[in-house]
């Protein structure tokens, strides 16, 4: 068990002269010090003195919900039931996110669920409305398969959407399983133009993108495609049928990286 808790990083916090061994771990208090050990004992032990019972034991607690924050740690876990119900305030005011041990653990397992990988199948076989590779262009009736169209598969699917704006426009939607969010790749003219897949803005759960520009979509993996619009037609403005047809790349690699891809 010694050689396990061994293993452990310590955190430092404020340096106390009776209690800090001055190893390097604990740091010398300064005024942005003073200031948020202020805070966190105003919320915790408001009433504080050296004549409150257990006032070593509660200093000391004191002293690691500093030392978590400064830090820069993600959970503070314990079993202080008078910590834990002050959750609110100490994440409210200081920027520190408490839990019980089983709180803590439902978060990790929650939090592993969400990000582990998942293979993914379209809602739907129909072959004509699905391109499994991992690059090239398709041309479909996009008012047809509940609008959709599927390219990829695997870890790497995509369901893509759209419906109907113009002969020169239209609108592309994250609303499929397999989809996290999607963006509109502004100033990119090309594919691979586009070096940094993740700093488009992913905010929005449509966008409206015209003939010649690009919209990145990320999966619920994590990965990036990237689609071009390359022509549309519209049956309400003289076409004889609704369809899109677009170019589309995928990185199965996890990068955001997309300038190999001439």
């Amino acid at each position: 068990m010694m050689h396990h808790i061994a293993m452990i990083p310590v955190i430092g916090t404020v340096a106390r002269w009776d209690q800090s061994q001055f190893d390097g771990a604990d740091v010398l208090v300064g005024p942005q010090h003073q200031s948020l050990l202020a805070e966190v004992k105003g919320i915790v032990f408001p009433g504080l003195t050296p004549k409150t019972g257990k006032y070593a034991n509660k200093l000391a607690d004191l002293d690691h919900l500093v030392g978590h924050k400064l830090a820069g740690r993600d959970i503070f876990v314990t079993d202080d039931g008078g910590i834990l119900r002050r959750y609110q305030q100490l994440r409210d005011s200081v920027g520190i996110v408490v839990m019980s041990p089983a709180e803590a653990l439902r978060f990790i397992d929650a939090h592993h669920a969400r990000h582990q990988q998942k293979l993914l199948e379209p809602a739907g076989n129909d072959e004509a409305y699905r391109d499994r590779r991992l690059s090239g262009a398709v041309t479909f009736d996009y008012s047809n398969n509940d609008h959709r169209f599927f390219i990829g598969e695997g870890l790497c699917l995509f369901e893509t959407r759209w419906s109907k704006a113009s002969n020169r426009s239209i609108h592309a939607y994250r609303d499929a399983p397999s989809v996290e969010s999607i963006a509109l790749a502004r100033g990119a003219a090309e594919i691979s133009e586009i070096r940094d897949a993740s700093v488009y803005d992913f905010s929005s759960r449509a966008r409206s993108p015209n003939i010649g520009q690009v919209v990145v979509w990320r999966n619920v993996n994590g990965l990036f495609a990237a689609t071009k619009i390359l022509a549309i037609k519209d049956d309400g403005r003289g076409d004889e049928r609704d369809e899109l047809t677009f170019e589309f790349v995928i990185l199965p690699d996890g990068s955001a990286d997309f300038s190999a891809h001439s």
